[in-house]
Protein backbone atom coordinates (compact mmCIF):
# COMPACT_ATOMS: atom_id res chain seq x y z
CA UNK A 1 0.00 0.00 0.00
CA UNK A 2 1.67 3.50 -1.02
CA UNK A 3 1.10 6.38 1.14
CA UNK A 4 2.74 9.78 -0.19
CA UNK A 5 5.29 8.11 -2.15
CA UNK A 6 5.88 5.42 0.82
CA UNK A 7 5.35 1.53 0.87
CA UNK A 8 4.59 -0.86 3.69
CA UNK A 9 8.17 -2.30 4.31
CA UNK A 10 8.14 -5.90 4.60
CA UNK A 11 8.42 -7.33 8.50
CA UNK A 12 11.07 -6.59 10.62
CA UNK A 13 13.24 -8.16 12.97
CA UNK A 14 13.67 -6.68 16.06
CA UNK A 15 16.59 -4.60 17.02
CA UNK A 16 18.14 -6.31 19.36
CA UNK A 17 18.16 -9.31 16.79
CA UNK A 18 19.73 -7.16 14.24
CA UNK A 19 21.99 -5.77 15.93
CA UNK A 20 23.22 -9.71 17.03
CA UNK A 21 23.28 -10.18 13.58
CA UNK A 22 25.40 -7.36 12.63
CA UNK A 23 28.22 -7.86 15.06
CA UNK A 24 28.50 -11.68 13.44
CA UNK A 25 30.74 -10.86 11.27
CA UNK A 26 31.07 -12.26 7.59
CA UNK A 27 30.45 -15.41 8.53
CA UNK A 28 27.14 -14.54 9.86
CA UNK A 29 26.07 -12.74 7.06
CA UNK A 30 27.10 -15.66 4.95
CA UNK A 31 24.83 -18.01 6.70
CA UNK A 32 21.84 -15.82 5.16
CA UNK A 33 22.67 -15.98 1.90
CA UNK A 34 23.74 -12.52 1.57
CA UNK A 35 27.78 -12.94 0.39
CA UNK A 36 26.60 -15.95 -2.14
CA UNK A 37 24.83 -12.52 -4.13
CA UNK A 38 27.30 -9.85 -4.18
CA UNK A 39 30.73 -9.71 -5.31
CA UNK A 40 30.20 -6.21 -3.74
CA UNK A 41 29.74 -6.91 -0.53
CA UNK A 42 32.78 -9.54 -0.35
CA UNK A 43 35.36 -6.63 -0.80
CA UNK A 44 33.89 -4.63 1.93
CA UNK A 45 35.52 -5.29 5.75
CA UNK A 46 34.05 -7.62 8.07
CA UNK A 47 32.39 -4.23 10.18
CA UNK A 48 30.78 -3.10 7.04
CA UNK A 49 30.11 -6.18 5.06
CA UNK A 50 28.02 -7.42 8.26
CA UNK A 51 26.16 -4.03 8.81
CA UNK A 52 25.00 -4.22 5.19
CA UNK A 53 24.45 -8.22 4.64
CA UNK A 54 21.73 -8.19 7.32
CA UNK A 55 20.24 -4.71 6.29
CA UNK A 56 20.24 -6.23 3.21
CA UNK A 57 19.05 -9.58 3.84
CA UNK A 58 16.09 -7.70 6.54
CA UNK A 59 14.57 -5.26 3.94
CA UNK A 60 15.46 -6.80 0.71
CA UNK A 61 17.41 -4.31 -0.49
CA UNK A 62 20.25 -4.81 -3.07
CA UNK A 63 24.00 -5.24 -1.06
CA UNK A 64 25.58 -3.19 -3.74
CA UNK A 65 23.30 -0.33 -4.28
CA UNK A 66 24.07 0.39 -0.20
CA UNK A 67 27.57 0.05 -1.05
CA UNK A 68 27.65 2.70 -3.23
CA UNK A 69 25.17 5.07 -1.36
CA UNK A 70 27.08 5.18 1.18
CA UNK A 71 30.34 5.50 -1.35
CA UNK A 72 28.58 8.63 -2.37
CA UNK A 73 27.38 10.05 0.71
CA UNK A 74 30.27 9.69 2.85
CA UNK A 75 32.86 7.16 1.68
CA UNK A 76 31.93 4.79 4.28
CA UNK A 77 33.18 7.34 7.08
CA UNK A 78 30.47 8.26 9.94
CA UNK A 79 30.54 12.07 9.39
CA UNK A 80 30.16 14.07 13.07
CA UNK A 81 26.00 14.83 13.74
CA UNK A 82 26.60 18.28 13.63
CA UNK A 83 27.30 18.31 9.97
CA UNK A 84 24.11 16.63 9.08
CA UNK A 85 21.92 19.51 10.46
CA UNK A 86 19.17 20.99 8.13
CA UNK A 87 19.63 24.91 8.46
CA UNK A 88 18.65 27.00 5.68
CA UNK A 89 20.50 30.02 5.26
CA UNK A 90 23.51 28.09 6.32
CA UNK A 91 25.89 27.24 2.91
CA UNK A 92 26.48 23.55 4.50
CA UNK A 93 22.85 23.56 5.73
CA UNK A 94 21.72 20.71 3.67
CA UNK A 95 20.83 17.75 6.09
CA UNK A 96 22.40 14.04 5.67
CA UNK A 97 23.90 12.14 9.05
CA UNK A 98 25.46 9.06 8.98
CA UNK A 99 27.31 7.13 6.48
CA UNK A 100 24.32 7.05 4.47
CA UNK A 101 22.90 10.47 4.93
CA UNK A 102 19.34 10.39 6.25
CA UNK A 103 18.03 13.90 5.66
CA UNK A 104 16.17 15.95 8.46
CA UNK A 105 14.59 17.83 5.46
CA UNK A 106 11.03 18.39 6.29
CA UNK A 107 10.48 17.99 2.30
CA UNK A 108 12.09 14.39 2.24
CA UNK A 109 12.04 13.88 5.87
CA UNK A 110 14.45 10.10 5.94
CA UNK A 111 15.76 10.29 9.11
CA UNK A 112 12.22 10.56 10.65
CA UNK A 113 10.64 8.07 8.71
CA UNK A 114 13.81 5.62 9.07
CA UNK A 115 13.02 5.57 12.71
CA UNK A 116 9.12 4.96 12.16
CA UNK A 117 10.18 2.15 10.26
CA UNK A 118 13.08 0.41 12.48
CA UNK A 119 11.78 1.78 16.00
CA UNK A 120 15.32 3.48 16.39
CA UNK A 121 15.49 6.67 17.53
CA UNK A 122 16.75 9.29 15.84
CA UNK A 123 19.89 10.42 17.88
CA UNK A 124 20.83 6.36 17.13
CA UNK A 125 19.96 6.96 13.71
CA UNK A 126 22.95 9.44 13.49
CA UNK A 127 25.66 8.25 15.80
CA UNK A 128 25.41 4.27 15.15
CA UNK A 129 26.39 3.23 11.70
CA UNK A 130 24.91 -0.22 12.21
CA UNK A 131 21.66 1.58 13.27
CA UNK A 132 21.74 4.39 10.34
CA UNK A 133 22.21 1.25 7.51
CA UNK A 134 19.38 -0.76 8.97
CA UNK A 135 17.28 2.48 8.70
CA UNK A 136 18.78 3.96 5.32
CA UNK A 137 18.04 0.19 4.05
CA UNK A 138 14.38 0.10 5.44
CA UNK A 139 13.44 3.54 3.67
CA UNK A 140 14.66 2.93 -0.17
CA UNK A 141 12.54 -0.50 0.48
CA UNK A 142 9.92 1.65 1.41
CA UNK A 143 10.48 3.72 -1.08
CA UNK A 144 10.73 1.19 -3.97
CA UNK A 145 7.22 -1.06 -2.60
CA UNK A 146 6.23 -4.08 -2.46
CA UNK A 147 8.13 -5.23 -5.60
CA UNK A 148 11.96 -5.74 -5.36
CA UNK A 149 12.99 -6.17 -8.56
CA UNK A 150 16.71 -8.71 -9.11
CA UNK A 151 18.09 -5.85 -11.71
CA UNK A 152 19.60 -3.33 -9.93
CA UNK A 153 17.98 -0.67 -12.48
CA UNK A 154 15.01 -1.71 -10.83
CA UNK A 155 15.62 1.00 -7.91
CA UNK A 156 16.61 4.01 -9.85
CA UNK A 157 13.82 6.07 -9.13
CA UNK A 158 13.66 4.74 -5.21
CA UNK A 159 17.48 6.22 -5.12
CA UNK A 160 16.35 9.04 -6.75
CA UNK A 161 13.85 9.56 -4.00
CA UNK A 162 15.85 8.95 -1.27
CA UNK A 163 18.88 11.15 -2.43
CA UNK A 164 16.53 14.04 -3.36
CA UNK A 165 17.05 13.87 -6.98
CA UNK A 166 18.75 12.45 -10.48
CA UNK A 167 21.94 13.56 -9.49
CA UNK A 168 22.06 11.74 -6.85
CA UNK A 169 20.72 8.48 -8.48
CA UNK A 170 23.33 8.75 -11.18
CA UNK A 171 26.58 9.19 -8.95
CA UNK A 172 25.40 5.90 -7.21
CA UNK A 173 24.88 4.34 -10.63
CA UNK A 174 27.81 5.25 -12.12
CA UNK A 175 29.72 4.17 -8.72
CA UNK A 176 27.92 1.22 -9.22
CA UNK A 177 29.15 0.60 -12.71
CA UNK A 178 32.32 1.73 -12.63
CA UNK A 179 33.40 0.41 -9.13
CA UNK A 180 34.91 2.24 -6.64
CA UNK A 181 36.97 1.90 -3.32
CA UNK A 182 37.59 3.34 -0.39
CA UNK A 183 40.02 2.92 2.71
CA UNK A 184 37.96 3.51 6.57
CA UNK A 185 38.88 3.49 10.04
CA UNK A 186 36.83 0.26 9.79
CA UNK A 187 38.67 -1.06 6.55
CA UNK A 188 39.01 -0.86 3.33
CA UNK A 189 35.54 -1.15 1.57
CA UNK A 190 36.05 -2.17 -2.55
CA UNK A 191 32.89 -2.00 -4.65
CA UNK A 192 33.45 -4.41 -7.53
CA UNK A 193 31.83 -2.72 -10.91
CA UNK A 194 28.85 -3.84 -12.32
CA UNK A 195 28.62 -3.05 -16.11
CA UNK A 196 25.05 -4.06 -16.36
CA UNK A 197 24.40 -0.55 -13.94
CA UNK A 198 23.24 2.07 -15.83
CA UNK A 199 22.86 5.85 -14.88
CA UNK A 200 19.30 6.99 -15.89
CA UNK A 201 20.06 10.15 -17.89
CA UNK A 202 22.54 9.84 -20.68
CA UNK A 203 25.40 12.10 -20.44
CA UNK A 204 24.54 15.55 -21.73
CA UNK A 205 26.43 18.17 -22.83
CA UNK A 206 25.38 21.11 -20.56
CA UNK A 207 26.38 24.64 -21.10
CA UNK A 208 29.62 25.32 -20.37
CA UNK A 209 30.84 27.66 -17.24
CA UNK A 210 32.60 30.61 -17.03
CA UNK A 211 35.68 28.68 -16.47
CA UNK A 212 36.64 26.95 -19.16
CA UNK A 213 36.76 23.50 -17.78
CA UNK A 214 33.72 23.81 -15.57
CA UNK A 215 30.17 22.75 -16.68
CA UNK A 216 26.87 25.14 -15.74
CA UNK A 217 24.63 23.78 -13.04
CA UNK A 218 23.51 26.93 -12.09
CA UNK A 219 21.72 28.19 -8.48
CA UNK A 220 17.99 29.56 -7.39
CA UNK A 221 17.92 33.19 -8.50
CA UNK A 222 16.98 34.38 -4.63
CA UNK A 223 19.91 32.15 -3.73
CA UNK A 224 22.86 34.88 -4.86
CA UNK A 225 23.03 38.32 -6.06
CA UNK A 226 22.89 39.63 -9.65
CA UNK A 227 25.72 42.14 -10.40
CA UNK A 228 28.09 42.77 -12.87
CA UNK A 229 31.65 42.45 -11.25
CA UNK A 230 34.16 43.29 -11.62
CA UNK A 231 32.87 46.64 -12.95
CA UNK A 232 30.06 47.16 -9.99
CA UNK A 233 32.35 45.09 -7.39
CA UNK A 234 36.28 44.16 -7.73
CA UNK A 235 37.45 40.53 -7.33
CA UNK A 236 40.02 40.28 -4.77
CA UNK A 237 40.17 36.76 -2.92
CA UNK A 238 39.31 33.48 -3.61
CA UNK A 239 37.15 31.61 -0.65
CA UNK A 240 38.09 27.85 0.01
CA UNK A 241 34.98 25.81 1.11
CA UNK A 242 34.29 22.52 2.38
CA UNK A 243 30.54 21.12 1.64
CA UNK A 244 30.51 18.75 4.76
CA UNK A 245 28.25 16.61 2.27
CA UNK A 246 28.60 14.66 -1.51
CA UNK A 247 28.87 16.85 -4.84
CA UNK A 248 24.96 16.18 -5.66
CA UNK A 249 24.07 17.74 -2.09
CA UNK A 250 25.76 20.91 -3.01
CA UNK A 251 24.53 21.07 -6.25
CA UNK A 252 21.12 20.91 -5.18
CA UNK A 253 21.23 22.61 -1.99
CA UNK A 254 22.42 26.26 -4.27
CA UNK A 255 18.88 25.28 -6.41
CA UNK A 256 16.75 25.19 -3.49
CA UNK A 257 14.41 28.16 -3.02
CA UNK A 258 14.64 27.61 1.08
CA UNK A 259 18.64 27.53 1.12
CA UNK A 260 19.42 31.58 1.03
CA UNK A 261 23.01 30.27 -0.01
CA UNK A 262 24.92 29.51 -3.50
CA UNK A 263 28.36 29.40 -4.31
CA UNK A 264 30.56 30.10 -7.05
CA UNK A 265 32.10 26.87 -8.09
CA UNK A 266 32.15 22.91 -6.96
CA UNK A 267 34.62 20.83 -7.02
CA UNK A 268 34.32 16.80 -6.88
CA UNK A 269 36.74 14.68 -4.86
CA UNK A 270 36.65 11.43 -7.25
CA UNK A 271 37.93 12.74 -10.11
CA UNK A 272 37.84 17.12 -10.06
CA UNK A 273 35.20 17.33 -11.96
CA UNK A 274 33.77 21.49 -11.09
CA UNK A 275 30.45 22.28 -11.80
CA UNK A 276 29.23 26.42 -11.59
CA UNK A 277 25.81 27.37 -10.05
CA UNK A 278 26.91 31.10 -9.93
CA UNK A 279 28.54 33.90 -12.13
CA UNK A 280 31.65 34.74 -11.42
CA UNK A 281 30.44 38.26 -12.72
CA UNK A 282 27.30 37.63 -9.91
CA UNK A 283 27.45 37.68 -6.30
CA UNK A 284 27.07 34.36 -4.48
CA UNK A 285 26.37 34.07 -0.67
CA UNK A 286 28.86 32.03 0.30
CA UNK A 287 30.96 33.89 3.01
CA UNK A 288 28.50 34.86 6.04
CA UNK A 289 29.76 38.36 5.41
CA UNK A 290 28.79 40.93 2.97
CA UNK A 291 31.92 42.48 2.04
CA UNK A 292 33.78 39.24 1.39
CA UNK A 293 30.60 38.00 -1.06
CA UNK A 294 30.97 41.15 -2.59
CA UNK A 295 34.59 40.79 -3.49
CA UNK A 296 35.06 36.72 -4.02
CA UNK A 297 34.78 34.07 -5.71
CA UNK A 298 33.62 31.12 -3.68
CA UNK A 299 34.99 27.82 -4.16
CA UNK A 300 33.56 24.34 -2.22
CA UNK A 301 34.88 21.12 -2.25
CA UNK A 302 33.04 17.97 -1.49
CA UNK A 303 33.74 15.84 1.30
CA UNK A 304 33.90 16.82 4.97
CA UNK A 305 36.69 18.51 6.81
CA UNK A 306 36.84 15.31 9.50
CA UNK A 307 37.86 13.17 6.76
CA UNK A 308 41.08 13.78 4.64
CA UNK A 309 40.93 11.54 2.37
CA UNK A 310 38.00 13.64 0.60
CA UNK A 311 41.19 15.82 -0.68
CA UNK A 312 42.27 13.55 -3.56
CA UNK A 313 45.18 14.89 -5.86
CA UNK A 314 42.29 15.38 -8.54
CA UNK A 315 40.99 17.61 -6.36
CA UNK A 316 43.84 19.66 -5.28
CA UNK A 317 45.34 20.14 -9.20
CA UNK A 318 41.31 20.45 -10.63
CA UNK A 319 40.99 23.27 -7.99
CA UNK A 320 44.32 25.02 -7.74
CA UNK A 321 44.20 25.48 -11.67
CA UNK A 322 40.86 27.08 -10.90
CA UNK A 323 41.92 29.45 -8.67
CA UNK A 324 45.24 30.11 -10.80
CA UNK A 325 42.81 30.54 -13.76
CA UNK A 326 40.99 32.83 -11.45
CA UNK A 327 44.13 35.22 -10.05
CA UNK A 328 45.08 35.50 -13.59
CA UNK A 329 42.05 36.56 -14.71
CA UNK A 330 40.71 39.27 -12.01
CA UNK A 331 44.87 39.65 -10.69
CA UNK A 332 44.18 38.55 -6.99
CA UNK A 333 47.74 38.21 -5.33
CA UNK A 334 48.47 34.97 -5.27
CA UNK A 335 49.18 34.76 -1.69
CA UNK A 336 47.12 33.73 1.98
CA UNK A 337 46.11 37.44 2.46
CA UNK A 338 43.71 36.70 -0.82
CA UNK A 339 43.15 33.11 -1.03
CA UNK A 340 41.70 32.04 2.49
CA UNK A 341 39.69 29.49 3.96
CA UNK A 342 36.06 30.27 5.18
CA UNK A 343 37.09 29.89 8.42
CA UNK A 344 39.26 33.23 8.13
CA UNK A 345 36.21 35.47 7.04
CA UNK A 346 35.76 38.13 9.34
CA UNK A 347 32.23 38.46 11.20
CA UNK A 348 32.57 35.28 13.82
CA UNK A 349 32.17 36.01 17.63
CA UNK A 350 33.68 33.41 18.61
CA UNK A 351 36.08 30.80 16.60
CA UNK A 352 35.52 30.37 12.84
CA UNK A 353 35.00 32.43 9.89
CA UNK A 354 31.78 34.69 8.72
CA UNK A 355 28.42 34.96 10.91
CA UNK A 356 28.04 31.40 10.98
CA UNK A 357 31.56 30.30 12.61
CA UNK A 358 32.44 28.33 10.06
CA UNK A 359 35.84 25.97 10.43
CA UNK A 360 36.38 24.90 7.12
CA UNK A 361 38.74 23.88 5.50
CA UNK A 362 39.49 22.63 8.50
CA UNK A 363 43.01 21.12 9.77
CA UNK A 364 43.08 18.04 7.29
CA UNK A 365 43.46 21.11 4.23
CA UNK A 366 46.99 21.12 2.84
CA UNK A 367 47.28 24.98 2.68
CA UNK A 368 51.01 24.87 1.73
CA UNK A 369 50.84 21.97 -1.13
CA UNK A 370 47.81 23.85 -2.39
CA UNK A 371 49.48 27.54 -2.35
CA UNK A 372 52.45 25.99 -4.43
CA UNK A 373 50.33 24.52 -6.76
CA UNK A 374 48.29 27.43 -7.54
CA UNK A 375 51.18 29.57 -7.83
CA UNK A 376 52.86 26.07 -10.43
CA UNK A 377 49.38 26.79 -12.49
CA UNK A 378 49.45 30.21 -12.70
CA UNK A 379 52.70 29.78 -14.13
CA UNK A 380 52.54 27.55 -16.83
CA UNK A 381 51.09 26.82 -20.37
CA UNK A 382 47.97 25.83 -18.95
CA UNK A 383 46.70 29.49 -18.44
CA UNK A 384 47.10 30.23 -21.94
CA UNK A 385 44.63 29.37 -24.85
CA UNK A 386 47.17 26.87 -26.11
CA UNK A 387 46.89 23.35 -24.54
CA UNK A 388 50.09 22.05 -22.85
CA UNK A 389 49.83 18.77 -24.45
CA UNK A 390 47.27 17.77 -27.72
CA UNK A 391 46.55 14.10 -29.26
CA UNK A 392 44.29 13.77 -32.16
CA UNK A 393 43.10 10.17 -33.59
CA UNK A 394 41.80 9.89 -36.51
CA UNK A 395 40.09 6.22 -37.18
CA UNK A 396 42.51 5.85 -40.62
CA UNK A 397 45.36 5.98 -38.28
CA UNK A 398 46.45 2.09 -38.52
CA UNK A 399 48.61 2.38 -35.81
CA UNK A 400 46.56 4.18 -33.37
CA UNK A 401 43.37 2.68 -34.05
CA UNK A 402 41.71 -0.78 -34.33
CA UNK A 403 38.39 -2.14 -35.07
CA UNK A 404 37.21 -5.62 -35.82
CA UNK A 405 35.44 -6.52 -39.68
CA UNK A 406 32.01 -5.48 -38.13
CA UNK A 407 33.04 -2.36 -38.65
CA UNK A 408 32.57 -0.90 -41.53
CA UNK A 409 34.21 1.98 -43.60
CA UNK A 410 32.29 5.01 -45.04
CA UNK A 411 32.69 8.36 -46.28
CA UNK A 412 28.86 8.92 -46.81
CA UNK A 413 28.44 11.80 -44.43
CA UNK A 414 29.74 15.03 -45.01
CA UNK A 415 29.98 16.14 -41.12
CA UNK A 416 33.07 13.03 -41.20
CA UNK A 417 35.95 13.85 -39.51
CA UNK A 418 38.92 13.56 -42.70
CA UNK A 419 38.63 11.22 -45.12
CA UNK A 420 36.12 8.53 -43.54
CA UNK A 421 34.58 7.07 -40.93
CA UNK A 422 34.07 3.25 -38.93
CA UNK A 423 29.99 2.47 -38.40
CA UNK A 424 28.10 -1.07 -37.13
CA UNK A 425 24.89 -1.95 -36.30
CA UNK A 426 24.34 -2.71 -32.41
CA UNK A 427 25.98 -6.12 -31.66
CA UNK A 428 25.24 -8.48 -28.60
CA UNK A 429 28.57 -9.09 -27.96
CA UNK A 430 31.17 -6.69 -26.78
CA UNK A 431 33.39 -5.64 -30.15
CA UNK A 432 34.61 -2.38 -29.00
CA UNK A 433 36.54 0.09 -31.95
CA UNK A 434 40.07 1.21 -30.02
CA UNK A 435 41.89 4.12 -29.93
CA UNK A 436 45.23 4.23 -28.63
CA UNK A 437 46.22 7.32 -26.34
CA UNK A 438 49.64 8.32 -25.44
CA UNK A 439 49.50 10.38 -21.73
CA UNK A 440 53.01 11.64 -20.88
CA UNK A 441 52.56 11.95 -17.42
CA UNK A 442 49.54 11.75 -14.54
CA UNK A 443 47.37 14.12 -14.74
CA UNK A 444 44.21 15.61 -15.82
CA UNK A 445 43.05 15.63 -19.41
CA UNK A 446 40.47 16.71 -21.64
CA UNK A 447 38.95 13.48 -23.39
CA UNK A 448 36.74 14.99 -26.16
CA UNK A 449 35.04 12.77 -29.61
CA UNK A 450 33.96 13.94 -32.69
CA UNK A 451 31.23 12.19 -35.01
CA UNK A 452 28.81 12.90 -37.85
CA UNK A 453 25.50 13.42 -36.78
CA UNK A 454 22.48 11.97 -38.49
CA UNK A 455 19.18 10.73 -37.30
CA UNK A 456 19.60 7.02 -38.19
CA UNK A 457 22.23 6.83 -35.83
CA UNK A 458 22.03 5.17 -32.04
CA UNK A 459 21.03 7.48 -29.74
CA UNK A 460 23.10 5.78 -26.96
CA UNK A 461 26.67 5.21 -27.68
CA UNK A 462 28.86 4.72 -24.83
CA UNK A 463 32.71 5.44 -24.67
CA UNK A 464 34.96 4.22 -21.85
CA UNK A 465 38.01 5.81 -20.98
CA UNK A 466 40.63 4.03 -18.49
CA UNK A 467 41.23 6.86 -15.63
CA UNK A 468 43.92 6.36 -12.75
CA UNK A 469 41.15 5.33 -11.01
CA UNK A 470 40.11 2.69 -13.69
CA UNK A 471 37.20 2.79 -16.21
CA UNK A 472 34.61 5.05 -16.73
CA UNK A 473 31.81 5.69 -18.86
CA UNK A 474 30.07 8.46 -21.03
CA UNK A 475 27.05 7.58 -23.02
CA UNK A 476 26.18 10.21 -25.77
CA UNK A 477 23.50 10.86 -28.81
CA UNK A 478 25.20 10.36 -32.19
CA UNK A 479 21.54 12.09 -33.38
CA UNK A 480 23.38 15.61 -32.43
CA UNK A 481 26.43 17.47 -32.55
CA UNK A 482 28.20 16.31 -35.44
CA UNK A 483 31.26 18.02 -37.19
CA UNK A 484 32.43 19.35 -33.69
CA UNK A 485 34.58 18.49 -30.80
CA UNK A 486 32.53 16.91 -27.81
CA UNK A 487 33.82 17.28 -24.39
CA UNK A 488 33.17 13.76 -22.79
CA UNK A 489 34.68 14.65 -19.42
CA UNK A 490 38.25 15.63 -17.33
CA UNK A 491 39.50 12.52 -15.59
CA UNK A 492 43.10 12.20 -13.98
CA UNK A 493 44.71 9.63 -15.76
CA UNK A 494 48.03 7.48 -15.44
CA UNK A 495 50.95 7.98 -17.48
CA UNK A 496 51.54 5.71 -20.38
CA UNK A 497 50.79 4.26 -23.96
CA UNK A 498 47.11 2.80 -24.25
CA UNK A 499 44.23 1.39 -26.22
CA UNK A 500 41.95 3.34 -23.61
CA UNK A 501 39.70 5.51 -25.05
CA UNK A 502 36.83 2.80 -26.69
CA UNK A 503 33.28 2.99 -28.22
CA UNK A 504 31.39 0.19 -27.38
CA UNK A 505 29.25 -2.08 -29.92
CA UNK A 506 26.50 -2.71 -27.56
CA UNK A 507 23.84 0.24 -27.60
CA UNK A 508 20.00 0.05 -26.46
CA UNK A 509 19.22 2.08 -28.83
CA UNK A 510 19.01 1.77 -32.87
CA UNK A 511 21.02 3.06 -35.53
CA UNK A 512 24.32 2.74 -36.44
CA UNK A 513 27.34 3.10 -33.72
CA UNK A 514 29.90 5.78 -35.45
CA UNK A 515 33.92 5.31 -34.62
CA UNK A 516 35.69 8.61 -36.03
CA UNK A 517 38.02 10.58 -33.93
CA UNK A 518 39.06 11.16 -30.43
CA UNK A 519 41.02 14.06 -28.96
CA UNK A 520 43.49 14.53 -25.80
CA UNK A 521 44.11 17.88 -24.38
CA UNK A 522 46.01 19.03 -20.65
CA UNK A 523 45.22 22.40 -20.54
Amino acid sequence: MQTNGWATPPSMLSRRDFIKMSGAGVAGAALLGVLSTSNALAQASPAVSSEVGAASKEHGVPTKLLLAMGYVSSRWEMPPPRFGDFNPGDIHGTSGYGVLGLSADPKNDTLSRASELTGIPEEELKTDRAANVEGAAAVLSALQGSEKPKDVNGWYDAVAKFGGGALYANEVYEVLRDGASAETSSGRVTIEPQPEAEPRDQYTFQAAGDYPNSTWYGAYSGNYTNASRPGSNPINKVIVHVMQGSFSSAINWFKDPRAGVSCHYNVRSSDGFIGQSVREEDIAWHAGNWEYNQTSVGIEHEGYISDPSWFTDAMYHSSAKLTAYLCKKYKIPIDRDHIIGHNEVPGCSGTGGGSGCHTDPGKHWNWSRYMDLVKSYANAETQRSKPEYRQVIDNGHTRRFKASGKWSVSSWNSQRFREDYRYTKPLNVEDPAMFKVRIPSRDVYVVQARWPADSGYSGRVTFRIRTANGWVSRTVSQRERGDRWNTLGRFEMPAGDGWWVRISSKSKSSGYIIADAVRILKK
